[in-house]
C-alpha cells in the first residue's frame, strides 16, 4: 500500500487516517466514515462543504522513521513489547452548515510532516470544489501522487526545516 502522510491507498479508494482504525474512505461517489472495516456513516460529496484534519504535525520530514527507531530501541532495552498506539487526532466534516467531528487514527506515534497534512487539505478542498475530479478516486494512486506534489510545493527548503 502506498502512503503519504495521513493519506493511504486502499482497494478502490483513498483513505485519510489509519484504515485499520478510525478513518475516512474517499470514493468517487461518497465519503465513508469508518472504524476499521465497519462503516459508521456516509456522506455524498455534494453534501460536503469542508473537511479539516486535526492531527499533530512536525517540521521533521521523516517522523515515522524516527518513532519506529525510538520504539525499537526502547523495546530492545526493556526486553518487552511496548504498547504505544498513537493517540487519535480528529477530523471535522462540515455538511449543510453542520460540522461533525470524529476520531481520526494515525499511522505512527508522533506528528505527520506538516506539508503532508497541508497537501491532504489542498486535495480535499480540490475534490469538494471540482466534482468532475472525484472520478480520479477510482485510481487512488494517482491522487496520492498529486497530494505529494502539492505537499512538496508548499514544503520548506531541502533540509526539511
Amino acid at each position: 500500500m502506498k502512503r503519504y502522510g495521513p493519506l493511504i491507498v486502499v482497494p478502490g479508494a483513498l483513505a485519510v487516517g489509519d484504515p485499520g482504525r478510525h478513518h475516512l474512505r474517499l470514493t468517487p461517489d461518497a465519503v465513508l466514515f469508518r472504524r476499521g472495516s465497519e462503516n459508521t456513516g456516509i456522506l455524498a460529496w455534494s453534501e460536503i462543504d469542508r473537511v479539516v484534519l486535526d492531527v499533530p504535525t512536525t517540521r521533521f520530514r521523516l517522523p515515522g522513521l524516527v518513532s519506529t527507531v525510538v520504539i525499537g530501541a526502547l523495546t530492545f532495552l526493556t526486553l518487552d513489547s511496548l504498547d504505544l498506539d498513537p493517540a487519535d487526532g480528529s477530523i471535522a466534516v462540515t455538511a449543510a452548515g453542520e460540522t461533525t467531528t470524529t476520531p481520526l487514527s494515525r499511522h505512527h506515534v508522533g506528528g505527520y510532516w506538516a506539508p503532508t497534512v497541508d497537501g491532504a487539505h489542498r486535495l480535499l478542498r480540490h475534490l469538494i470544489a471540482h466534482p468532475e475530479q472525484r472520478a480520479l478516486l477510482a485510481r487512488p494512486e494517482s491522487l496520492l501522487e498529486v497530494a505529494a506534489k502539492l505537499a512538496r510545493s508548499a514544503a520548506p527548503g531541502p533540509s526539511g526545516f
